[in-house]
C-alpha cells in the first residue's frame, strides 16, 4: 500500500494528528487490527529518524525533563496572538508556569481555560461595519480584490502593509492572483509562498518528470533542456544551440532514434560544434525511466531545481511525481513589511490587518467541513479523542478575530458560482440580516487596477 499515491502523505497526516492530541497508539492497539498497524509504523517511524529530531511527544518528554533549566534558557515566556495550542503541548505550558513568568497575548477566540499562566486580553478596537459582495467567480473575484486594494493605496487611506486579503484554503484563487497581481505591478505578498511550478526551477523539475514518466520525444527533451542546460554539471558544457541540424518533426521516442537524428545533423552543423558526448549520456540515462529518478535530478538539475526534487521524492513516489510537484511551494521574496498580504485566514488571525477582504464566503470554505480521518475514521478511533479542536472550529475562531481586528475596513466577498459554473450557496457566517452588493462581471469599476484594467473599462 505504501506505493500507492497519497499513501505516505496519509499515514504522516494521521500520525501527525495523533501526535498533536496526545495519543499513544500502542493503548488502543489492542481493540483494532488497523491502530496495530499504524503504531508499528509509528515505532518505524521513531527508529528511522535522523540524530536531533524527535516526534513531538518525545520532544516535549525531553523538555519535561529539563524544565528547571527554564529559567536561564528562556526567560519570560509569552503566546502572541496563538489561537490554539495543541494538546500535545500543554503540559509542558503548565510545567513552565512553576518556572518562569507565562503569558498569553489573546487576541480572542482562544480557549484557555486551561492555561495556567496569565491572559492579557487585546483591546478591542472601533470596528468598522463588514461590507458583504458577491462576485460571478474566483476570477472575479481576485480582480475585485486588486481594484479594492489598487483604490486603498491610490486614496492614501492605508499602506501596503496595513492590507490583507485572505481565505481558509487559498489555492482557487492563487493562479489568479499571480498573474493579475504581476499584470498590475503591486507588491503582493504570498505568506503561504508561491507554487513552485510558477518557477523556472520548477518548470525543469516538470520537464524532467515529463521525461521519465512519459518517454523520451524530441519536443520533451527540448522543453527539459531548454531550462535545465548550463545549470547543472553534466549539461555544463552543452551548447544553446545543441539543436541545431535536428528535423523538428522528427519524434525522437527511442535511444537510436537520437543516435540516427545526430549522426544526421552532424552535416549541416557549424564546424566544432558536436553536443552528440553530452547528449547522449543524458538520453541513455533518461531512456531507464522512474526508477533512476534520484539519479537524473541529481545529473540534470541544477542546486535549486534540486532541492525542489527531492522534496518532491520525498513526499511520494516516484510515479506521482506529477502531484507532488503540484503541491510544492516556494518563499516570493517579498517583504511582507511592505507589502500586501495575500495568505491563509490561520496566518492571518496570528497576524491581524486593519484593512481586510475575505474571499470564498460560501457555505464550502467558511467554515470548512470537518472529515473523517482516511485511515481513523470515526468508528475506529473516536474523531473528538483524534481532533480536539476541528478545522471547522478554527475557521470560525480565525474569522471572529479577523473580523474583530478590521479597524480600517472589512470586506467579505463570495463567489455565486464555483469555476466549474457551480451554484455556491452564502457562507453561514454571513448572516441572515447581511445586505449583499452584487458585483457584476461587465461592470465599470470605480477604480481600475492595472492599465488593462483602465482601458477594458472604458466604453
Amino acid at each position: 500500500m505504501r506505493q500507492l499515491p497519497g499513501m505516505t502523505r496519509s499515514v504522516a497526516w494521521t500520525l501527525g494528528k495523533a501526535w498533536d492530541a496526545d495519543i499513544c497508539l500502542t493503548d488502543f492497539a489492542a481493540g483494532s487490527t488497523r491502530v496495530a498497524d499504524l503504531a508499528s509504523i509509528e515505532q518505524r517511524v521513531r527508529a528511522a529518524l535522523p540524530a536531533g529530531v524527535l516526534t513531538p511527544q518525545d520532544l516535549r518528554d525531553a523538555a519535561l525533563s529539563r524544565v528547571a533549566h527554564a529559567g536561564a534558557v528562556l526567560g519570560a515566556v509569552e503566546l502572541d496572538r496563538v489561537l490554539n495550542v495543541a494538546p500535545v503541548w500543554r503540559p509542558l505550558l503548565e510545567a513552565l508556569a512553576h518556572a518562569v513568568d507565562l503569558h498569553w497575548h489573546d487576541s480572542g477566540g482562544a480557549d484557555h481555560a486551561w492555561f495556567p499562566g496569565k491572559v492579557v486580553a487585546e483591546a478591542a478596537l472601533p470596528r468598522s461595519p463588514n461590507e458583504v459582495v458577491s462576485c460571478a467567480n474566483p476570477h472575479t473575484e481576485v480582480l475585485e480584490s486588486l481594484r479594492w486594494v489598487r483604490e486603498l493605496l491610490a486614496s492614501g487611506r492605508a499602506r501596503p502593509e496595513e492590507i490583507a486579503i485572505a481565505a481558509t484554503s487559498p489555492g482557487a484563487w492563487d493562479d489568479h492572483f499571480l498573474v493579475l497581481a504581476a499584470d498590475a505591478e503591486l507588491p503582493v505578498h504570498f505568506s503561504h509562498g508561491v507554487p513552485a511550478l510558477s518557477t523556472r526551477e520548477g518548470q525543469a523539475c516538470a520537464a524532467l518528470a515529463d521525461v521519465l514518466l512519459n518517454g523520451l520525444s524530441q519536443d520533451r527533451m527540448r522543453r527539459l533542456l531548454g531550462r535545465a542546460a548550463g545549470r547543472s554539471g553534466a549539461l555544463e558544457e552543452l551548447p544553446r544551440n545543441w539543436a541545431v541540424g535536428l528535423r523538428p518533426g522528427a519524434g525522437l521516442f527511442e535511444i537510436d532514434h537520437w543516435h540516427r537524428a545526430l549522426d544526421d545533423a552532424a552535416a549541416r552543423r557549424p564546424e566544432g560544434l558536436d553536443p552528440t558526448p553530452i547528449l547522449m549520456s543524458v538520453v541513455e540515462l533518461l531512456a531507464n525511466g522512474p526508477a533512476i529518478a534520484e539519479q537524473a535530478g541529481e545529473m540534470v538539475l541544477g542546486s535549486a531545481a534540486r532541492a525542489l526534487w527531492i522534496e518532491a521524492l520525498r513526499r511520494a513516489p516516484t510515479e506521482a511525481l506529477e502531484f507532488s510537484l503540484q503541491e510544492l511551494r516556494v518563499p516570493d521574496g517579498r517583504d511582507p513589511g511592505a507589502s500586501v498580504a495575500w495568505c491563509p485566514a490561520s496566518h492571518l488571525a496570528g497576524a491581524p490587518r486593519p484593512w481586510v477582504r475575505l474571499l470564498g464566503l460560501t457555505s464550502r470554505s467558511w467554515p470548512r467541513p470537518a472529515a473523517e480521518d482516511p485511515l481513523l475514521p470515526n468508528h475506529i478511533l473516536s474523531r473528538h479523542k483524534l481532533d480536539p479542536e476541528p478545522i471547522t472550529h478554527r475557521d470560525r475562531c480565525a474569522f471572529e478575530v479577523i473580523t474583530r481586528m478590521a479597524s480600517g475596513g472589512c470586506v467579505l466577498s463570495r463567489s455565486r458560482r464555483d469555476a466549474q459554473g457551480k451554484f455556491l450557496a452564502a457562507s453561514p457566517l454571513l448572516g441572515q440580516s447581511s445586505s449583499t452588493v452584487v458585483l457584476k462581471r461587465g461592470r465599470t469599476p470605480r477604480h481600475a487596477f492595472s492599465e488593462a484594467d483602465r482601458l477594458t473599462a472604458r466604453p
